[in-house]
């Protein structure tokens, strides 16, 4: 699929909206993690890829959060 956009100013930033038919097809929506990658004359969006093992290898003390009790099984949920 292939559409037109324009570039527009986002307070010192420029943006370029992702047209909804190809927004709702990729699979993004506000807030989701994309990628910019810059080839040449070429501009390639992508999804963000998360990498678990690099996520954590991030993690600190500071940032655990602590373990939450929910109580007791509900319905059939398997502890």
């Amino acid at each position: 699929m292939s559409v037109g956009s324009h570039v527009a100013k986002w307070g010192s930033s420029l943006a370029v909206r992702i047209p909804k038919p190809i927004a709702e097809q990729w699979g993004v929506r506000e807030g989701s993690r994309i990628e910019l990658v810059s080839r040449g004359e070429h501009l390639v969006l992508r999804k963000k890829a998360y990498d678990l093992e690099e996520m954590v290898s991030r993690m600190t003390p500071d940032t655990l959060q602590a373990e939450v009790d929910t109580g007791s099984p509900q319905g059939k949920e398997a502890w």
